[in-house]
C-alpha cells in the first residue's frame, strides 16, 4: 500500500480484505486481472487515505466490501470489482472518468459513469414508484452490472447503516426494502434477500423485531426437538433406500414472520409455518424423479395439503428457482411446509443465478456475458407480469423509455425522444397548454429540448401561451399529441363563436345584411374552405373590419355600376322603340295603369312599367330615382311602354 495514513491494525486488515477478495475470485483470474484490481485498489486507498465513516472506518473498507459482495454473492468479475473499487474515487475525488479510462478501458469508466449518475437520483419517492426506479436504473444503465454494484454497494451500506449520517441511513433503508430487495428477489438471490429485509426491520420496526426475535430464541429448543422428532421416520427410510440427504429445520426469517402475522393479523404463537423442513438430496440420479419419489414417502408419514403443493421443478422461477414445496400435517395439529431439492437446486435457490457464474466455465467470456444479459431480462420483468405468464421476450421496452423527475422528486416515464412540451402534458393538460420552456437540471432550455434519463425538469409556463400548430412536429408522445390537437380545436371553436359575433356587428355598422347570400360572398372572396374558417379568421383577427368595409363597399360600387349600365340598356332600349310601329295590347286593356307618385312621370317623358303585387302597373319615367332599384332587382317585373302617339296620354306596350 502506498499511503502512510492507517493505523498498523488498519493496514493488516485492509491487506486482509483484499487477500480474501483474491481467493475468493481465484477461479477465473488470471495475472492481467490480478495486476488491474491492484492498481485500483492502490488508486483507491491512496484517494481515500483521509476519508473516514462516521463511526472512523477508513471508507477504503467500504469499497473492498462491496467488491468483495460482487464476487461472492452476485456473481461479477474482474471488471466488477475494479469499477467497486474505483467508483468512490471518482465521485469523492479530483480523479476523472477519463483518467481511469485511459488506466483501465472503456467498460469500467462507463459503468462508473452510471454508477454516478444512479448516486445523484433523488429516491426519496420511490416507495410510491418502485418499478419506475428499477426501470429507471436499467435505462440509464445499459450494462446491467451497474445496477448489480449498486446493489452490493446498498447491501454493504445496510450491514453497516450506523456508519452513516443520518439522511444517508434514512436513504439506505427507502432504497433497500423499495428497490433492491425485489431485485435481489428477481434474481433468486435468496441470502442477500433476506438479510436485507433483516437489516432494514431491525432499524425501521426496532422494537418488533427484538420481540420476534426474542420469542424465536425462547422456542428454539422446543422448535429443535419437535423438528428433530418429525424428520426421524423419514430420514430413517431415506438411508434404508440409499439417498445421501440433508434432512434439517430452518427458521422463517423474522421478517416473513412479521409479514405474516400483518398478513394473517394474528400473534407470534398463531403463526403455523414458523419454520420449514429442507430435504437435499445429494446422491441423485433423475433429479426430477428422485424429489417426487421423496414426496411420496414423505406423505405416507404424514398428510399432504394437496392445496399447498407448489412444483417449480417442472416449471423453474423465472429467476432459476427449481423446488418442490408442499404442507403436511404434523403432530400437535401444526402443519408444517417441506421443501425438497438437490444439492444442486439448493445452489441455485441460495446464490441465485450466482450459482452459474462464469468461474464455473473457467474463463469463458461470452458464458459471462450470456449470464449478464439473462440477469438485466429477469430483473426487466416485474413480478406480476412473471406470475401472470406474460412472454418476458416482449418486454424488453426499457430501451425505448426515458425518466425524468419532477422538482419534488416524482418520475415520470416518457418514451425515448421526448422533449419538455411532452413532460409538461405529462404533468396536466394546463401545463402543456401554457408551457413556454423548462429548466433542466437548473439549465433554462426552450420547449423543444429532447430529455434524457435521470433529467430533472421544473416547467416554465405563461398565462399568455396558447397551443400552437406546429408543436405537433416536435412532440412524441400520444397524450402530448391529443392534448394539443384537442386544445387547438376548441380554440378555433372559440374563435369561430367570436368571430360570428364580431362579424354580425361589423356588418350591422355597414348596413349590410347578415345573410347566408353575404356570408357565401366573404367565404368565397376570402378563399376559405368553409364558413367556419371565416369565423375563426375573424375571431383571430386575421380578418379585420377594413378589410370586410373594403369589401362590400367594392361589392356596392359593382352593384351600382351594373344597375346603371341596365338603366342605360333600358333606356336607349325604349328610346329605340319610340319610333317603331306601336299598339294598345287589348288582352291588358283590363289591367289598372298608375302614375308613380315617386317621378310623375308627363306626356313625353321616356318611362317604363313596373308590375306591383297589388296595384297593378305603375308608371316610372325612365330616370326614376328608384329606377335602377327595380331594374337590378326585378327585372323580371319591368314593361317596356310609351306614350300613344295620338298625344291623348294613352299608354301602349312596346313589342
Amino acid at each position: 500500500m502506498k499511503s502512510q495514513v492507517f493505523t498498523e491494525q488498519e493496514r493488516k486488515q485492509i491487506i486482509k480484505r483484499y487477500r480474501k477478495l483474491l481467493s475468493t475470485c481465484k477461479l477465473f483470474l488470471e495475472k492481467k486481472d490480478v495486476k488491474l484490481i491492484r492498481m485500483a485498489l492502490d488508486i483507491a486507498i491512496d484517494a481515500h487515505k483521509n476519508t473516514r465513516r462516521c463511526l472512523g472506518e477508513p471508507y477504503i473498507y467500504h469499497s473492498i466490501a462491496v467488491a468483495q459482495i460482487a464476487v461472492e454473492k452476485i456473481g461479477l468479475s474482474t471488471t466488477s470489482i475494479v469499477c467497486a473499487l474505483l467508483y468512490g474515487v471518482v465521485k469523492e475525488t479530483g480523479i476523472s472518468v477519463e483518467e481511469v479510462e485511459n488506466k483501465f478501458g472503456k467498460s469500467v469508466s462507463y459503468i462508473i459513469k452510471g454508477l454516478i449518475q444512479i448516486s445523484e437520483l433523488n429516491t426519496e419517492k420511490i416507495p410510491l414508484q418502485a418499478e419506475n426506479f428499477i426501470s429507471l436504473l436499467l435505462s440509464i444503465a445499459d450494462d446491467v452490472r451497474v445496477v448489480l454494484i449498486k446493489l452490493a454497494s446498498n447491501l454493504d451500506k445496510s450491514r453497516n447503516i450506523e456508519s452513516y449520517s443520518k439522511q444517508e441511513q434514512k436513504q439506505t433503508l427507502i432504497e433497500t426494502i423499495n428497490l433492491y430487495v425485489p431485485i435481489a428477489h428477481r434474481l433468486g438471490l435468496y441470502n442477500i434477500k433476506t438479510e436485507m429485509e433483516e437489516l432494514s426491520m431491525k432499524y425501521t420496526e426496532p422494537d418488533i423485531y427484538q420481540t420476534i426475535l426474542t420469542k424465536l430464541k425462547e422456542t428454539k429448543q422446543k422448535r429443535e426437538r419437535y423438528i428433530k422428532k418429525f424428520i426421524e421416520p423419514i430420514d430413517k427410510e431415506l438411508k434404508q433406500l440409499g439417498y445421501d440427504c440433508d434432512i434439517k429445520g430452518r427458521s422463517k426469517s423474522v421478517y416473513s414472520i412479521w409479514k405474516k402475522m400483518q398478513k394473517q393479523k394474528v400473534p407470534f404463537e398463531e403463526v403455523y409455518d414458523i419454520f420449514a423442513i429442507r430435504v437435499i438430496i445429494k446422491n441423485n440420479k433423475d433429479e426430477k424423479a428422485d424429489c417426487w419419489y421423496i414426496y411420496s414417502i414423505i406423505t405416507n408419514y404424514y398428510q399432504p395439503n394437496t392445496k399447498r403443493l407448489r412444483d417449480w421443478i417442472t416449471v423453474p422461477k423465472s429467476n432459476g428457482y427449481e423446488s418442490l414445496h408442499t404442507t403436511v400435517a404434523g403432530t400437535e395439529g401444526k402443519w408444517i411446509e417441506i421443501q425438497i431439492r438437490t444439492k444442486r437446486m439448493d445452489e441455485t435457490a441460495e446464490k441465485g443465478l450466482a450459482a452459474h457464474w462464469k468461474y464455473k466455465e473457467s474463463s469463458n467470456v461470452q458464458a459471462h456475458d450470456r449470464w449478464l444479459k439473462k440477469v438485466r431480462k429477469i430483473i426487466e420483468n416485474p413480478i406480476h407480469r412473471v406470475l401472470d405468464g406474460i412472454d418476458k421476450s416482449k418486454s424488453d421496452k426499457y430501451s425505448f423509455d426515458i425518466y425524468v423527475f419532477t422538482p419534488k422528486g416524482d418520475i415520470k416515464k416518457l418514451k425515448t425522444g421526448a422533449t419538455i412540451l411532452d413532460f409538461a402534458y405529462s404533468v396536466h393538460s394546463n401545463v402543456g397548454d401554457t408551457c413556454t420552456g423548462a429548466k433542466v437540471n437548473n439549465k433554462i432550455v426552450p420547449i423543444k429540448h429532447v430529455l434524457n434519463n435521470g433529467d430533472r425538469v421544473e416547467i416554465l409556463t405563461s398565462k399568455n401561451q396558447k397551443p400552437k400548430l406546429d408543436w405537433l412536429s416536435f412532440v412524441v408522445s400520444p397524450r402530448a399529441r391529443d392534448k394539443i390537437k384537442r386544445a387547438i380545436k376548441e380554440k378555433q371553436y372559440r374563435d369561430a363563436d367570436e368571430g360570428k359575433e364580431i362579424l354580425k356587428r361589423k356588418l350591422k355598422q355597414l348596413k349590410v345584411g347578415f345573410n347566408d347570400e353575404n356570408i357565401s360572398l366573404l367565404v368565397n372572396h376570402f378563399k376559405f374552405k368553409n364558413i367556419l374558417e371565416l369565423y375563426q379568421n375573424v375571431g383571430n383577427s386575421k380578418i379585420d373590419y377594413i378589410q370586410i368595409k373594403d369589401f362590400f363597399t367594392f361589392i356596392e360600387k359593382k352593384k351600382q355600376q351594373t344597375a346603371g349600365k341596365k338603366i342605360k340598356e333600358k333606356q336607349n332600349d325604349v328610346s329605340q322603340q319610340v319610333d317603331n310601329y306601336s299598339f294598345t295590347d287589348k288582352n291588358l286593356s283590363k289591367i289598372d295603369f298608375n302614375i308613380a307618385k315617386c317621378c310623375k312621370p308627363k306626356f313625353g317623358d321616356e318611362i317604363f312599367g313596373f308590375i306591383t303585387v297589388n296595384k297593378g302597373i305603375k308608371i316610372h319615367r325612365v330616370n326614376c330615382p328608384n329606377a335602377s332599384y327595380m331594374m337590378g332587382k326585378f327585372p323580371y317585373r319591368i314593361i317596356k311602354i310609351k306614350w300613344s302617339k295620338s298625344g291623348n296620354n294613352k299608354i301602349e306596350f312596346v313589342k
